[in-house]
């Protein structure tokens, strides 16, 4: 017949309630916006945090439906895994939208309660950063008593770390469980972008195993290299942090059996433009070279792009809609070089801007790319 039943059905009549309670407060008709909030809420399954707090702010500026607000409010507090910090607490003390609220008991209940919350989740995120960082640590594989002698590793994660000067920089180094150290492996050298916006360096962070070259590398079979970069050593800026990530590719080859031959460096965003300026001035010692998202930067001095002629191929993977690196300057760039630079190869990615490699297909076209990258020369 076509009607809407069941589950479906009340989806529907949720969400056309929440449509006319936003109109309703665009309009700061708050009585009946929190008369439609409420409609939509005695479907306990469809209300959400974020639309209780928006219910409990119509509800706040209606006179008489104090308590009702104060009511939503506490529910949020009952939410499971409330993404909640105490900045976010902090704004909610000072909303305008809810000083009706400030003499009742409950509102400071409510307050206490997300606070508590808030330092829960600080405390399972340290938590959880002392074991990631624990473990991987434990992965790590001493240096071989007799050099060319290669360990058993353990597939996953190990941290080590790199001293230049004062600085203790961390590295990571991803192994696939197809590592055998009786065989030669590739390895990808990977620097991550946002240095600039990076205060500390992020090794005890457990998010990282997310980043999309772990997963390409676990279908190349091949081993990674990830440095971690900061605002005040970085790839940009410090000539030492560039130099630093040939000591760690010597450390690893130390440590694992690497194939010479089959070394690749690239990275993205600020990391992409560190591959650039390894393809354009430094590129001995690397097969080749990828840059996702980047533009090349010139704080280290101009990049010589006749280098590119010389045998080592560079490929840039960007999205056409990339508003933070803008895709025009790169082909303007590119096609500057008139083709004769034969080993410069600019490839379209799917849209998704800037960060198109962590949306739903940034990981095939980044495992497309390093395909064409490892392929033997003919």
């Amino acid at each position: 017949m076509g009607l809407l039943t069941g589950p479906q059905a009340h989806a529907q009549a949720y969400d056309q309630l929440l449509e006319s309670a936003a109109r309703q407060l665009g309009q700061k008709n708050y009585c009946a916006a929190t008369a439609s909030f409420a409609q939509a809420f005695a479907d306990t399954t469809q209300a959400g945090p974020f639309d209780l707090y928006a219910g409990a702010g119509a509800a706040a500026n209606c006179p008489g439906q104090q308590t009702q607000a104060l009511r939503w409010l506490l529910r949020i507090t009952r939410a499971a895994n409330l993404p909640i910090t105490s900045r976010d607490v902090d704004q909610m003390a000072q909303d305008a939208a809810f000083s009706t609220l400030h003499n009742f008991p409950e509102w400071s209940h409510f307050l206490a309660s997300l606070r508590q919350t808030a330092a829960q989740r600080v405390a399972e995120a340290q938590r959880a950063a002392a074991e990631w960082q624990s473990g991987a640590l434990r992965q790590a594989l001493p240096l071989p008593a007799k050099p060319g002698r290669h360990a058993p590793a353990q597939s996953g994660f190990a941290l080590y770390y790199a001293p230049v000067d004062t600085v203790r920089v961390p590295y990571l180094v991803y192994v696939p469980k197809t590592y055998q150290p009786g065989r030669r492996t590739a390895l990808l050298v990977y620097l991550h972008g946002g240095v600039v916006n990076t205060t500390q360096f992020q090794a005890a962070d457990p998010g990282v195993v997310q980043e999309p070259i772990f997963a390409a590398a676990a279908a190349l079979q091949t081993l990674v290299l990830y440095p971690f970069g900061r605002q005040s050593f970085g790839w940009l800026e410090q000539r030492a942090a560039l130099e630093n990530v040939r000591t760690m590719v010597e450390q690893v080859k130390q440590r694992y059996n690497i194939d010479s031959r089959r070394v690749y460096l690239g990275g993205m965003s600020n990391g992409g433009s560190a591959a650039l300026w390894y393809a354009c001035q430094s590129p001995t010692g690397f097969a080749g070279f990828f840059a996702v998202s980047a533009l090349p930067a010139m704080s280290l001095g101009p990049l010589n792009f006749k280098q590119l002629n010389r045998g080592a191929p560079l490929y840039s993977l960007h999205a056409p809609d990339d508003q933070v690196a803008p895709y025009h300057e790169l082909q303007a760039l590119y096609a500057q070089q008139g083709g004769q630079v034969r080993h410069w190869h600019l490839v379209p990615a799917p849209a998704g801007g800037h960060a198109f490699l962590y949306g739903p297909k940034g990981l095939a076209a980044l495992q497309t790319l390093l395909n064409q990258l490892m392929q033997p020369a003919p």
